[in-house]
């Protein structure tokens, strides 16, 4: 094995990773695929400017390099192969690992592109691990995540299988549109988002009663990983539909939380990244990745909304109407979010969902759940003066962190967001609750719709 320095790899060096020996001597086979591809969901290694793939990478790429990160950002080679003619590739490791990085270079040695390879672990019946595809999404979040060891996070505290989720092919897209240093500032800015948003979820599972690490998040998402790093390797599957598959997946191996605490993790995560984006891309060309990465986290937060609603529902008992409305609620938004073009888009999306969820009044999904009539038609208006007064201070507060946050440590960023959410639930909780006595048992699901509505997609 060969340890490089940091700074001695070509644009875009080697990204960082763990090595967790899970025992034994046997070989370990990881086969993928280098694309000229941009990436499925809708990456600067280490010299300053980004690698990140993209149009003529296969013709350019000459072998691949699956790798570690040791102390101080050094890299150290695990193994190469060459590439064949159309980008296809196999390795072969002495033993399993973790949160590798497998990169794409040419006959000089430069990175070209990059992948995150979560686990060698191949999913469950397989044998050989299918590498994620090197496109520009992919070297992104390579880049992202040896940003982060270089930022002081240790290899194997960072979860790359949420980071995987929280980056897209648009983000990649609008930083390797950028010149050499502004990308290096988006891609540290992404950096701090993703810490910022780990940190935030385990803060608020935590206040909700979970008790969960980062690390057993990464443990239990790993065979999801697998099988989304497989699905999308076959061409003909639709990768809308492969990542559906995916985020149900990870949520079936996370039974800590149910999914009404799932959303709140994701809700304040949302936040917490995208104010870290804003504080430090808020001008420039770094307005670009900053709109993209408003609407990637508008959408995973759609996802655990979505989930939280129907499992609301149906624990309720509530009525086929009622579900019909949450389900259309839920794919118009769907719908407006990836057809969306700008940040304010994706607001202009949720606030139509939010109207669509509770505040509608009688023919929103929390007025056809709670049967409102002209009889308690007043009962429900004060439920809902009652949220939105909530939501009012929850955004002054939110405001005033984004305002005095600045590059503020993911610690002080996320306790700051959750305390102000904390406040927020008890606020709706409390009013709304007492207004909505007239319709008995099916009151306190009400106030969960009413929360989920006035709370989504906050700071806007």
């Amino acid at each position: 094995m060969r340890t490089r320095r940091a700074g001695e790899v070509v644009l875009g060096a080697v990204v960082g990773l763990w090595l967790a020996a899970c025992g034994g001597g046997d070989k370990v086979t990881v086969h993928g695929h280098v694309t000229n591809g941009g990436g499925q969901q809708s990456q600067w290694l280490t010299d300053g400017a980004p690698a990140l793939a993209g149009d003529g990478t296969v013709a350019a790429v000459a072998r691949v390099r699956i790798s570690r990160v040791v102390a101080a950002g050094d890299l150290t080679t695990l193994a190469e192969a060459d590439v064949s003619a159309d980008g296809d590739y196999s390795l072969e490791l002495d033993d399993a690992g973790q949160r590798l990085i497998i990169e794409a270079v040419n006959a000089s040695g430069a990175t070209v592109g990059s992948a995150v390879l979560d686990s060698t672990t191949p999913r469950s019946g397989e044998f050989v691990r299918t590498a994620p595809s090197i496109t520009s999404e992919s070297s992104l979040e390579a880049e992202v995540f040896v940003q982060m060891v270089r930022d002081g996070d240790a290899p194997d505290s960072v979860d790359t299988v949420d980071l995987r989720a929280r980056l897209n092919a648009e983000q990649a897209a609008a930083v390797r549109g950028q010149l050499k240093a502004t990308a290096a500032e988006s891609v540290e800015a992404l950096g701090a988002a993703v810490r910022a948003a780990q940190a935030t979820r385990i803060k608020a599972y935590a206040r909700a009663g979970v008790v969960v690490t980062q690390e057993q998040l990464f443990s239990a998402a790993l065979d999801a990983s697998a099988q989304l790093d497989a699905s999308l390797d076959v061409s003909e599957q639709s990768a809308e539909g492969v990542y559906d598959t995916f985020f149900a997946a990870v949520r079936a191996a996370t039974p800590q939380a149910n999914d009404a605490q799932d959303q709140q993790a994701e809700r304040e995560a949302s936040v917490a990244y995208r104010m870290a984006v804003n504080a430090r891309l808020s001008s420039g060309a770094g307005i670009a990745v900053a709109d993209a990465s408003v609407r990637a986290a508008a959408v995973l937060e759609a996802r655990a909304t979505d989930a939280a609603v129907k499992a609301l529902l149906q624990g309720a008992g509530a009525t086929d109407l009622a579900v019909q409305e949450a389900n259309f609620a839920a794919t118009s938004l769907r719908s407006n979010l990836f057809s969306a073009t700008s940040a304010s888009d994706a607001s202009t999306a949720w606030a139509s969902y939010n109207t669509r969820l509770a505040t509608g009044g009688s023919t929103s999904v929390m007025g056809t759940y709670l049967g409102v009539t002209t009889s308690n038609q007043l009962a429900f208006d004060s439920a809902v003066h009652a949220g939105a007064q909530a939501s009012a201070v929850l955004e002054a507060t939110l405001g005033t962190v984004l305002e005095q946050s600045g590059k503020a440590s993911a610690t002080a960023l996320s306790e700051a967001v959750v305390n102000a959410f904390a406040t927020y639930d008890a606020a709706v909780r409390g009013n709304a609750t007492a207004t909505l006595t007239p319709f008995g048992a099916k009151a306190n699901t009400g106030v969960e719709l009413l929360i989920i509505s006035e709370g989504s997609f906050s700071l806007r």
